[in-house]
């Protein structure tokens, strides 16, 4: 079930389809198991980063934010640094640097 989500969210991304998405997030709470939504996430922001989708790399930022704990973003948050790696473009890149992290910084 866990890859099926990946996969699902894998497309969304590349299409950068954010409705897709959030109906993901809104299937993954309705599950009866436990799914680790952390794992989903990096793996979702990560193939964002590397498909240079800025504004699905916004909108999962925000979601950040939103689905997580304090605990969960403080554990989270050293994964971003890795996300500015995976990004190809230089223009992308620096956009990244200067803006996305460092909110990271003061939060």
């Amino acid at each position: 079930m866990h890859s099926q989500f990946v996969k699902q969210g894998r497309n969304a991304v590349v299409a950068q389809d954010h409705l897709r998405l959030k109906e993901l997030y809104t299937k993954l709470h309705r599950e009866d198991y436990q799914i680790n939504i952390a794992d989903i996430y990096l793996k979702l922001f990560y193939h964002a980063c590397k498909y240079n989708r800025r504004s699905t790399i916004i909108f999962l930022f925000q979601m950040y934010f939103d689905i997580f704990t304090e605990g969960d973003r403080i554990g989270l948050r050293q994964s971003f640094n890795y996300g500015k790696f995976l990004i190809k473009d230089k223009a992308t890149r620096n956009w990244y640097s200067r803006f996305l992290l460092p909110i990271l910084r003061y939060s």
